[in-house]
């Protein structure tokens, strides 16, 4: 069963701001040679990541309301610089209006 997460769109005016910087981090991510994706990054790491990435989808808050969201296709967890656990959640190319 999918599983959903919710974000603030931080920074984001609008649905159309929110595809103009998923269409940059595509385009980087094609010229690095990858499948086209965006990914936003956090600190907390999803305890239940298989239902995540089981049809789930990253739903965007822009200006108070679930606006967008976008499919979950990956997470992958790091070390930051300063040894703070982080993860990125890769999404999908599209952004779709809700």
């Amino acid at each position: 069963m999918a599983l959903h997460l919710i974000k603030l769109c931080v920074g984001a005016e609008s649905i159309d701001d929110l595809r103009e910087w998923v269409s940059r981090k595509a385009a980087v991510a094609v010229a690095a040679g990858l499948a086209p994706h965006s990914y936003h990054t956090t600190r907390m790491v999803p305890k239940r990541v298989e239902e995540l990435l089981d049809g789930g989808s990253l739903y965007w808050v822009i200006k108070g309301q679930v606006q967008a969201r976008q499919r979950l296709t990956g997470i992958e967890t790091f070390t930051d610089g300063e040894g703070i656990g982080r993860c990125n959640l890769i999404l999908g190319p599209d952004v779709v209006e809700t």
